[in-house]
């Protein structure tokens, strides 16, 4: 006889999972795939802790998923598919709140505040919930680069940020918005996948050394960010950009976390 039964430790505590299991297949995304001699199958998240085939035995230890113990966070995203918007164009974002671009719907938010950056006026946005997405509608602006931040109070302060572009070939340098703790691009321009992309984290205006970055994509199968960067002495670090569609960098200091959504059209 060469089935085991597969047990899974869950707190500190084994657990019978499945009996009689003759074939086992780990997978991607540490998924196990797991078949008994009577046909039953089942799929888990896990990994193989230990195998004791004496007596048939096989222990998993469970995975959490990163929105189970990561902090909430929130982004922003532009409601158009160019990456920028037209002379006349309606604009229109979206606010989300979740964990590495994935949205969290048993996190809600409870008073989002949204602003709009240009030629140093500030001013700050309408907007409305709906099915706890945050819809905010700019109308028709002028033609030029804008900044777009918000603010939630949850059990963190939570920031977001992203540039708004409206019509063509706004390509130089961009100021800081004046966030406690913010992420900028070290230059405004059109991001390309195959090249690198590099930012500068400020705390109270000024470059934080050793800041600990993370870097996501939209539509990653991760549950946790992919990619993990560190700050030099002048805030700075760089992502070469391997996938197609927007990015979003991540950090945390204290009790803020700032994140920055890095627009693309491909």
């Amino acid at each position: 006889m060469c089935e085991a039964n597969v047990y899974i430790n869950s707190n500190g505590k084994e657990e019978l999972l499945m009996e009689k299991v003759d074939r086992i297949i780990p997978g991607d995304e540490n998924n196990i795939f797991m078949e008994s001699i009577f046909g039953e199958r089942k799929v888990i998240q896990a990994r193989i802790k230990e195998m004791q085939l004496v007596h048939h035995r096989i222990i998993l230890e469970e995975i959490k998923t990163a929105a189970e113990f990561q902090e909430q966070e929130i982004w922003l995203i532009l409601d158009t598919e160019h990456g920028h918007f037209h002379d006349g164009e309606e604009i229109k974002l979206n606010l989300f709140k979740g964990y590495n671009m994935k949205e969290n719907h048993d996190h809600s938010f409870s008073h989002p505040q949204v602003f709009m950056l240009q030629h140093g006026q500030t001013r700050e946005c309408p907007l409305q919930i709906n099915e706890g997405i945050v819809e905010i509608n700019l109308g028709e602006e002028a033609d030029g680069l804008m900044q777009v931040y918000a603010h939630e109070s949850a059990d963190k302060e939570l920031y977001a940020k992203i540039f708004l572009e409206v019509g063509h070939h706004h390509h130089h340098g961009v100021e800081p918005a004046g966030l406690p703790l913010e992420i900028i691009p070290s230059n405004y321009q059109h991001a390309r996948m195959g090249e690198n992309f590099e930012i500068q984290v400020l705390k109270n205006g000024l470059p934080l050394a050793g800041a600990k970055v993370k870097s996501t994509y939209t539509g990653t199968s991760n549950h946790d960010y992919p990619h993990h960067l560190v700050t030099d002495e002048d805030g700075k670090t760089s992502l070469f950009l391997t996938a197609r569609g927007n990015y979003l960098f991540s950090v945390a200091d204290g009790e803020i976390i700032s994140t920055f959504t890095l627009t693309k059209s491909f």
